[in-house]
């Protein structure tokens, strides 16, 4: 007997879709070429929670409707920003503020399934924020990005200014940042922030070819325990610290189901047919 699919959930402003182990979640209001709202932002979290607890889930591919990815805040008016993402919830700010899109970014951090992103277009100010949140970046050569915070007279949120100094070196985040300025394709993958770059038509299934990669060749256990290993890796002091950290998952994970279908696949000549996750990565650390 087949595996049931599992149920789609159905949201406001994103979309949700299963395709043969992908979760594909896309921003969806083409209209406003995905300008982020707190509904978005709260149905787009909800989306990545519900895919990266579903076992079937091997990878997330996280797109836009239309010919953008997200092209930041809802900008309509002068009280544009408050109204768009300032919300009234307990945080752990002083003044209990939480910015809704860095809530995104802890998701996307604590993920253990891989995320794709297909940029499909423009990505700006929140969107490339939550873009480089993700583990691979894939955009379109026409596609254009912007951490224009400061040409709007707030700062970096969605947690952009961990991320992006640890992709790009803190010469090119400040050079981005404090600037502002919006820059190309062809800059973003020179500098790291993108892993491929393709035509504009073929984004998404790139993407989708990308993410395929999670659903037929690799455990999915190996995937969230090395996910969780290099988003340690910025807080060791020294390798042999990094060193301890790997030798201990490592360790634990010799007689594992996984380890064997590994090995023996690999002597058969076949490919590899992994058993479901297995752990908690936070269990290990």
């Amino acid at each position: 007997m087949s595996e049931q699919k599992p149920a789609q959930p159905v949201y406001e402003e994103v979309d949700y879709r299963f395709d043969d182990g992908v979760a594909v979640i896309a921003f969806n209001a083409p209209h406003r070429r995905n300008a982020l709202r707190n509904q978005m932002l709260r149905d787009l979290w909800d989306a990545l929670d519900i895919a990266d607890r579903d076992p079937q889930v091997r990878a997330v591919v996280l797109t836009g409707a239309g010919k953008h990815f997200c092209v930041g805040a809802e900008l309509t008016g002068p009280d544009t920003l408050i109204e768009a993402l300032e919300e009234d919830r307990p945080g752990h700010t002083p003044t209990g503020y939480r910015e809704p899109g860095g809530r995104v970014s802890e998701r996307l951090f604590d993920m253990r399934t891989p995320v794709v992103a297909a940029v499909n277009g423009d990505a700006v100010g929140g969107g490339a924020s939550i873009m480089a949140a993700t583990d691979i970046r894939i955009a379109g050569e026409t596609s254009r990005f912007g951490f224009v915070f400061t040409r709007r007279g707030v700062v970096p949120e969605s947690a952009s200014s961990w991320f992006l100094p640890r992709l790009v070196g803190l010469t090119r985040a400040t050079d981005w940042v404090l600037s502002g300025r919006v820059f190309g394709a062809a800059e973003a993958y020179e500098a790291g922030l993108l892993t491929r770059v393709v035509d504009p038509d073929a984004v998404l299934d790139e993407a989708m070819a990308y993410a395929r990669q999670f659903v037929t060749d690799t455990s999915p256990t190996s995937v969230a325990l090395a996910r969780r290993l290099l988003g340690r890796s910025w807080g060791h002091a020294t390798p042999r610290s990094a060193a301890e950290d790997e030798s201990r998952v490592y360790a634990s994970r010799l007689r594992t189901a996984d380890v064997r279908e590994g090995v023996v696949s690999f002597l058969e000549r076949r490919p590899a047919v992994f058993p479901p996750l297995d752990a908690d990565p936070a269990d290990y650390f």
